[in-house]
């Protein structure tokens, strides 16, 4: 638990679907100004990582349900119920009925409760947009991934909106002087390209492996959970062109970031986003998929994006860097991307920024009053 030494301090509940390994330094941050308390699904069944150790917080954690879509998370309601809580901060999954259920019997919570994350969702369900609205209209407000969908909710439902721009790396985690690696691209005819994540259809992994067949002068490694997965043409993998490596974490990822030349992401980009500007590395993105909220720090800090599915305009992109004849120019714009994407994630997208706009809405919902911020 959080150090009481100054006093009792807010209580705030906060409902997450998960709390993973890389929400902990945001939660033990955030928990350094209020009493915390977390509700979470546990994170194997859905495949994700709980962290080695809980500090700073409360951890709750229910098992779920699911039946025809829709999740029952046990104990919601009693655990919302049985403490008065100064703030309760909830995931707005429109699958999580226990949740929405909770809140539509009991206005008295109304005037507390802030949604948080992904407001507009993406799967549609009958009645979805009504229900939505009713949740936000009635709330205290949302914390929500970025500054467009803050604006978006303000406008539309007339409620306070705060955009966090949803990160998982602090500002100490941030190298520098790791923009390229020891051998300067094009040196040897190759750019060297890399992702980091988990392997799902939606990421378009196999386009990378496409691209290293048709171009010699792509090497690529794909690192992460479940890339066993991928069919990798045996000549590939002979020459080393494209190499797959399992779940890789903290400074044993510093190899794979600084062998690379440029990050990329040919489907639905996420958290690689932030990955990439912790290493000081250049971003390219699939202009055609869907992303996460996070893609809008790549489109802020001017990263390249281009059409995966359109084979001739990804290979016209990688013969721009390879084919410039002097290699100081493609160093040159490789460590510009990498330099300008982390500068823009320093200045707005740390978990010290996170930590403190949700303390700026805490505040504004619940004013210190005999139970200070601190």
């Amino acid at each position: 638990m959080a150090d009481h030494s100054s006093g009792p301090r807010p209580r705030v509940l906060m409902i997450l679907n998960n709390a993973p390994d890389y929400r902990e330094p945001f939660l033990r941050e955030v928990s350094r100004s209020i009493e915390l308390t977390v509700l979470a699904r546990p994170c194997e069944p859905d495949g994700l990582v709980p962290p080695a150790e809980r500090i700073g917080y409360t951890y709750l954690e229910r098992p779920a349900r699911r039946f025809f879509g829709m999740v029952w998370q046990r104990d919601v309601r009693r655990i919302v119920q049985e403490t008065d809580w100064d703030i309760i901060c909830s995931s707005i999954n429109m699958r999580e009925i226990g949740r929405i259920r909770t809140f539509r019997t009991n206005r008295i919570l109304h005037k507390k409760w802030i949604w948080w994350g992904h407001i507009y969702g993406s799967t549609p369900l009958p009645g979805l947009a009504g229900m939505r609205r009713s949740l936000l209209k009635q709330s205290a407000g949302a914390l929500v991934f970025n500054d467009d969908i803050a604006g978006r909710v303000r406008e539309e439902f007339g409620i306070p909106a705060w955009s966090f721009n949803n990160t998982q790396v602090r500002i100490s985690d941030f190298r520098q002087g790791a923009f390229l690696p020891a051998t300067a691209p094009t040196r040897d005819g190759k750019l060297q390209m890399l992702f980091v994540g988990r392997y799902q259809p939606r990421k378009q992994l196999e386009r990378l492996v496409a691209l290293a067949e048709r171009m010699p002068e792509v090497a690529t490694r794909l690192v992460g959970p479940g890339m066993e997965a991928i069919n990798v043409p045996s000549g590939l993998k002979a020459t080393g062109r494209v190499r797959c490596f399992g779940r890789t974490v903290g400074e044993e990822l510093h190899e794979h970031f600084d062998w690379a030349d440029l990050v990329v992401n040919p489907g639905h980009v996420g958290l690689l986003v932030m990955n990439a500007a912790q290493h000081g590395k250049g971003i390219v993105i699939d202009s055609s998929s869907s992303h996460a909220p996070e893609y809008l720090l790549a489109r802020e800090a001017g990263q390249p994006f281009i059409d995966f599915s359109r084979e001739s305009e990804v290979d016209d992109f990688v013969r721009s860097i390879v084919g410039v004849p002097d290699v100081s120019d493609a160093g040159t714009t490789l460590r510009e991307w990498g330099e300008r994407l982390q500068q823009v994630a320093k200045e707005r997208y740390t978990i010290e920024h996170m930590a403190a706009v949700h303390r700026s809405a805490f505040e504004s919902v619940f004013p210190t009053g005999n139970r200070p911020f601190n």
